[in-house]
């Protein structure tokens, strides 16, 4: 619990320190596979391990829904690897640092299948799992992470802000690059503190 607690108030320093870092960091690390980006990367690997140890901790069908969220966190670190387009040379260099893209990669036209492949495997280990029952007893527990998930969208709409999406201007606070990886990487945080509390509400759940 205290874990979870940390977790939580960690992803929120990130987000209420995200306006100082835009003025204080230098700009690169805001770049595309700068430090901050590959902060992202480990915390979405993070997630999937800690599914991965829950899914080897379960006896019962909850075992497939953790199988069901594992691959969801190794999709979101792949997109944030430009599917690995980081790994290739920057097509091109501006203001806002190096330009990545999967265009350079042979497995390029793979990708949206694998996509749709994935996610039609998690349809079904969702469906094995019960996940419908699964959702329906952290509502009427009341143990759904509704703190986490506010947090999570309210650092979205930040990073969304900070690219000048959504009508929204934060004027001169800094480097906008920095603000928006910054709120994603809080957002990030908060998904793992909401994985952790579902994991400690369904202690007692008892499948069909």
């Amino acid at each position: 619990m205290i874990a979870m607690k940390q977790m939580r108030w960690g992803g929120a320093a990130l987000l209420a320190l995200s306006f100082a870092c835009a003025g204080i960091l230098p700009a690169w690390t805001g770049y595309e596979n700068g430090p901050i980006e590959n902060a992202q990367v480990l915390i979405l690997l993070g997630g999937a391990v800690m599914a991965m140890v829950f899914a080897a901790d379960e006896q019962s069908t909850l075992r497939w829904f953790w199988l069901a969220v594992f691959p969801v966190w190794i999709v979101m670190a792949l997109r944030e690897l430009s599917w690995g387009g980081v790994f290739m040379p920057a097509l091109s260099v501006s203001e806002h640092g190096p330009y990545f893209s999967s265009s350079q990669l042979w497995y390029r036209s793979y990708i949206v299948p694998m996509l749709v492949a994935v996610s039609l495997l998690v349809g079904v280990l969702f469906i094995k799992a019960n996940g419908p029952h699964i959702l329906k007893y952290l509502v009427t527990t009341r143990q759904l992470p509704y703190a986490d998930i506010v947090l999570v969208i309210l650092a979205m709409i930040i990073s969304a802000g900070a690219e000048g999406h959504m009508g929204l201007n934060f004027g001169d606070w800094g480097h906008m690059l920095v603000l928006e990886e910054m709120s994603e990487t809080a957002a990030y945080v908060f998904l793992l503190s909401a994985q952790a509390r579902v994991r400690l509400a369904l202690r007692h759940y008892s499948p069909n």
